[in-house]
């Protein structure tokens, strides 16, 4: 429905004077009984203003119509954006970890904010990945110049926990996860922290050292 009247919204911002429901039914290829039913949804539901005319009828868009045109216009805008974009890829070697990823992945506020903004529930514990070469660290920054999913942080027994920046990714071709960038981190900038819903280094019979290629779409 709202397409059919994005449709007829449409075609009522290119014209001026008179309108005929005859007029816009040939033009949108619909019955005339269909258009007048639908014209009138539209001046019920504040979408339009119209006054009657010897010939046809005067309708103007009101600004409840024009916001609705601006809302589908973005959401379109959005979406071809999107289709458009590049996947990045970048990659590392394997490198190990404090065990703190572990203990911050496991904080319930952060574990079911993953869940529900990642679409999955995060292994305990991250991977580590060190950049060596000027074309991986480029695409981490090309990366991160896109929109993220917020983790919001937050305040346990007087300790902050900061927000964590986290881009949907498939590591090796063959598992989903996120390339996550927390707010306050301890790791350089060369080093990228991936978590996924399985064991990582179990899964993808990885060690110390191996090669992990990342292709990150969000």
């Amino acid at each position: 429905m709202a397409k059919e009247i994005l449709d007829i919204l449409i075609e009522l911002s290119k014209r001026k004077g008179n309108v005929t429901t005859s007029a816009l039914a040939k033009k949108l290829d619909s019955s005339q009984q269909t258009i007048s039913r639908k014209i009138r949804y539209l001046e019920t539901h504040g979408l339009i203003g119209r006054t009657s005319q010897h010939r046809g009828q005067i309708i103007t868009i009101t600004d409840k119509g024009i916001s609705f045109m601006r809302k589908k216009y973005i959401e379109l805008r959005n979406i071809i954006e999107r289709s458009g974009e590049d996947a990045i890829s970048f990659g590392g070697n394997l490198v190990s970890g404090s065990g703190e990823g572990s203990y911050y992945v496991g904080q319930d506020k952060y574990f079911m904010q993953f869940h529900e903004k990642n679409g999955f529930r995060p292994h305990l514990g991250t991977l580590n990945i060190r950049m060596k070469s000027v074309h991986d660290i480029k695409a981490k920054i090309e990366m991160q110049k896109r929109k993220p999913i917020l983790i919001k942080g937050f305040e346990r027994n007087k300790r902050t926990f900061g927000n964590i920046l986290s881009f949907a990714c498939v590591i090796n071709k063959k598992i989903k996860g996120a390339v996550i960038i927390p707010e306050r981190t301890h790791h350089p900038s060369d080093i990228v922290e991936i978590i996924s819903p399985v064991n990582l280094r179990k899964e993808l019979s990885l060690k110390d050292n191996d090669y992990v290629h990342i292709e990150v779409r969000s």
